[in-house]
């Protein structure tokens, strides 16, 4: 009976850990091929937020690395039934655990300063620019991309903008977009302080619940390696137990 129990959960973090490890790599390919290859550093160079993205993508790394590391120790120390490396497996997830919550609990308390300074990073871009258009300066297409991503325009409504309206902020529901002078009627109502706040709030959400199902996830494998580890902890105890009784 305990042999049968050992051996289905040796099978589950086996098979769960081998998904881990897919996922760890997908994420490490995936940023370091963005770092290396130069059309996305194009990308990155003309969104205007180059060294932000850069911390993004050495965070990735760091986090496909870890997550890679502490998959293989789990699923190798399940299929060699390894005490050591199932050990290793408990102690690096259960510091990666606690990271999380305190994470998650610290962004929880200070939420609403969060939210305040992502609002006041999306004003300052805005304001920037708004400003370098009526300077007739070209402005990195980020923001562009933001008010077509949000179908919004300017930061409180498209009359920020003293001069003309930029083309990003063109609906194309109501029109084809051709003019180079937009008519209000043709542009997003919206202004985008207030729909990049709906967003957020959006996003948090999904955050949670995604942040919750890998809390679930580290807990069960926390759980099935602890007692993996004690089920061959008293396997061995038992085996020696028998050859040293047969001996005497």
């Amino acid at each position: 009976m305990m042999m049968g129990c050992m051996h289905c959960l040796r099978i589950l973090l086996v098979v769960f850990n081998f998904l881990v490890v897919l996922v760890g790599l997908a994420v490490l390919g995936f940023s370091v091929y963005v770092s290396q290859e130069p059309e996305a550093q194009d990308i990155i160079m003309a969104s205007g937020r180059y060294q932000a993205v850069q911390i993004v993508l050495y965070a990735l790394m760091g986090v496909g690395g870890i997550t890679l590391i502490t998959a293989l120790f789990g699923c190798c120390g399940a299929y060699h039934e390894s005490q050591c490396l199932l050990g290793a497996y408990f102690t690096i997830l259960l510091v990666i655990f606690i990271g999380q919550v305190t994470a998650a609990t610290l962004g929880y308390i200070y939420r609403d300063e969060l939210m305040k300074y992502a609002d006041e990073r999306m004003s300052e871009g805005l304001e920037e620019y708004s400003m370098l258009r009526d300077q007739r300066e070209r402005p990195t297409p980020f923001m562009d991309n933001i008010q077509r991503m949000l179908k919004c325009c300017g930061l409180e409504s498209y009359q920020d903008f003293k001069e003309s309206i930029p083309i990003a902020c063109c609906d194309r529901r109501v029109s084809n977009c051709d003019n180079l002078q937009l008519d209000p009627s043709e542009v997003y109502k919206d202004g985008c302080k207030d729909k990049y706040k709906t967003l957020l709030k959006d996003k948090l959400i999904i955050i949670f619940l995604i942040l919750v199902s890998i809390a679930a996830f580290e807990i069960f494998c926390l759980l099935f390696s602890m007692i993996m580890c004690c089920a061959i902890r008293q396997y061995h105890s038992d085996y020696y137990g028998v050859d040293y009784a047969i001996a005497t």
